[in-house]
């Protein structure tokens, strides 16, 4: 195991290797779409490019994971544990394929302004950052650098007064949630004299939690409580998702939300690991507030973006029931629902992009009827990624979903354990009649947008995540074992702190 001392320069910059280089790259892909950025074919170009840069980090990504790189003290400000690794890797891998299903369509939709690709790649260094800190002020610049970067992806698409709502919403709300989180580090610092997650967690253990670190603690939840898109506040995700592109709209719902549940799990479990009796009823009402209205106002949809969109909330829902055991089975289960939901949603936006134009926010349950008919492949893939995002057995959304359940019985909660099965029955309402209708109803007389197929790059994204739904569904120990064994180095820190 390598040993790195984080206060030198050196070790600091071999520990950041894969955000260095991600840095590096999105500043070569700068200076090429400064120097070409008329044509579809420079940014075909830039996308490749900005794929190759992501394909680089993350083998420096994984070159620091396989070779058990480790941290000397507590008073680090980065990761250096398989928790950011795996974090990281998965936002890696959303924004891998969020560059593969945008080289086409921003083809197709005429939407060639040059910085598309530069945002993709800073709003991923944000989302590293934000996954590996371990100081609340890293937390903070990681979560500004992936917002700022998202908010102009929303609007990217001018012409589109939907694309310009879902920015202004994103940015205003995005700002206001930025307050509070700044404002609970500022009451955490003002506690414990310190921004680091561990000495701060050392500072409060053994020992009731006083007013002031409580109410950062509240003000932090709040903060990235808006991030996750959890009730009560999720207001603007169903807007946002709907008017961005459609790659974007699955760039915020894979990589943002895996990014943001890094970063509250570790700041719970490394800072507040004794003080569950105050942040586990409030997300456990986050859960279940989450559960509830994603799964029911999902319902009500005809638009599958909007419908998509609600989900999404749903899936914070669940991913908060992991949170809220607080143990490294817990952490782990977060871990794995993000990679469960990430290959599952990113592919049914990818699908969602092939069946429609002007931001496919018009497509509804209708207008896919006699899809199998017409296109059995879409039809095939689009199937499985909803049987996935409903938990089917054979699926890898089965086996996240089991796994949460496990973490919190394990705890003794079967309450929120009956919540989640009951609330993912509940969406089986909403994801089969999209099965349905490709399947048992006729084609629409108005036939789906011409001109629109799946493009090569964009075909190999959703059938490798197609595929993978399906093999980590039938033979999920890999990733089970990798998931358990993440989540205890996420605590192994914080567990000893707790005992203090």
């Amino acid at each position: 195991m390598i040993q790195l001392d984080l206060g030198t320069p050196g070790g600091i910059t071999f520990a950041l290797i894969p955000e260095l280089l991600l840095t590096g790259w999105c500043l070569l892909v700068l200076l090429v779409v400064s120097w070409r950025h008329e044509t579809a074919e420079d940014s075909r170009l830039a996308g490749w490019l900005s794929f190759a840069g992501v394909v680089v980090s993350l083998a420096g990504m994984l070159a620091l994971w396989f070779n058990h790189t480790s941290a000397e003290g507590l008073a680090q400000m980065i990761a250096l544990d398989g928790y950011r690794y795996a974090a990281s890797t998965i936002a890696l891998l959303s924004a891998a394929g969020t560059i593969l299903l945008s080289l086409g369509y921003l083809e197709r939709e005429r939407l060639l302004a040059p910085e598309y690709y530069p945002l993709v790649l800073l709003a991923t260094i944000g989302m590293m950052f934000l996954a590996g800190a371990e100081d609340l002020i890293v937390l903070f610049l990681g979560l500004e650098v992936m917002s700022v970067a998202v908010y102009v992806l929303a609007g990217y698409n001018r012409v589109n007064p939907f694309s310009s709502e879902a920015a202004l919403k994103y940015f205003l709300i995005g700002a206001f949630a930025s307050g509070f989180l700044l404002y609970g580090i500022a009451l955490v610092y003002g506690a414990t004299g310190t921004t680091s997650l561990s000495l701060a967690g050392a500072q409060l253990a053994g020992k009731p939690l006083a007013l002031m670190p409580a109410l950062g603690l509240g003000l932090l939840l709040i903060g990235l409580g808006f991030k996750i898109s959890a009730v009560p506040f999720h207001m603007w995700a169903p807007d946002v998702y709907d008017g961005s592109p459609t790659p974007v709209s699955g760039f915020m719902a894979t990589g943002v939300k895996v990014a943001a549940f890094a970063a509250l799990t570790r700041v719970l479990m490394e800072t507040f690991p004794t003080a569950t009796n105050i942040w586990q009823p409030i997300v456990a009402g986050l859960a279940i507030a989450s559960m509830l209205v994603g799964n029911l106002v999902a319902l009500a949809q005809r638009s599958l973006k909007r419908m998509l969109a609600y989900s999404s909330i749903a899936h914070a829902g669940y991913l908060l029931v992991a949170v809220w055991a607080g143990t490294p089975t817990g952490a782990g289960a977060v871990l794995l629902y993000l990679l469960a939901y990430g290959l599952t949603t990113l592919a049914s936006f990818g699908f969602l992009a092939v069946l429609g134009r002007g931001g496919e926010r018009d497509v509804t349950y209708d207008d896919i009827a006699g899809l199998a008919a017409s296109r059995p492949g879409v039809a095939l893939g689009l199937s499985i990624c909803m049987l996935s995002l409903l938990g089917f057995p054979g699926t890898v959304g089965f086996i996240g979903k089991w796994y949460i359940l496990n973490a919190v019985i394990a705890q003794n909660q079967a309450f929120l354990a009956v919540i989640l099965v009951l609330t993912s029955v509940v969406s089986a309402g909403y994801y089969l009649p999209v099965i349905m209708a490709m399947y048992m109803k006729p084609a629409p007389a108005r036939a789906l947008q011409p001109g629109t197929r799946l493009w090569p790059a964009a075909a190999g994204v959703v059938a490798v995540a197609v595929v993978a739904v399906i093999v980590l569904g039938f033979w999920p120990q890999p990733v089970l074992d990798l998931a358990g064994e993440t989540g205890r180095t996420l605590t192994q820190t914080a567990m000893p702190l707790a005992g203090q």
